[in-house]
């Protein structure tokens, strides 16, 4: 009876030792859960500061690549309107032979009445009254 007594004995020493070894490894699991947790809230927070500052990044990019279509389309208009304008001044600048003799005999005159008063004035004489 004896020796049933001391395994008896030695069997609840195993048992509240292997309890003790649970409770110690539970209270060290609780730990890690504690830490892990902490830095999962930690990344859930970095998680959702990221997805509002992509969400924001992406409405930059549309809005820049809006602002890039409209330069884009305002260029090619303003490159018509160059064509255009460069077309009506060649055109202008081109006028018919009969406008050009015109033109000519226009500044021919003008020429002389300038000739003829800047020698009047030069002479003294005033060039209304000869």
């Amino acid at each position: 009876m004896l020796l049933c007594r001391k395994f008896a004995q030695r069997s609840r020493v195993r048992k509240l030792q292997y309890i003790a070894e649970l409770e110690r490894n539970a209270q060290a699991l609780q730990a890690c859960l504690y830490n892990f947790s902490a830095e999962l809230e930690f990344l859930n927070q970095q998680n959702l500061i990221l997805t509002v500052e992509n969400k924001a990044l992406k409405q930059c990019l549309e809005s820049l690549a809006q602002e890039q279509l409209i330069k884009y389309l305002e260029h090619e208009v303003l490159e018509r309107e160059i064509g255009r304008l460069r077309a009506l001044c060649q055109k202008q600048q081109q006028p018919s032979s009969s406008h050009r003799r015109n033109n000519n005999r226009d500044l021919e005159s003008q020429f002389a009445n300038l000739f003829l008063k800047h020698r009047d004035t030069s002479s003294g004489r005033d060039p209304l009254h000869i």
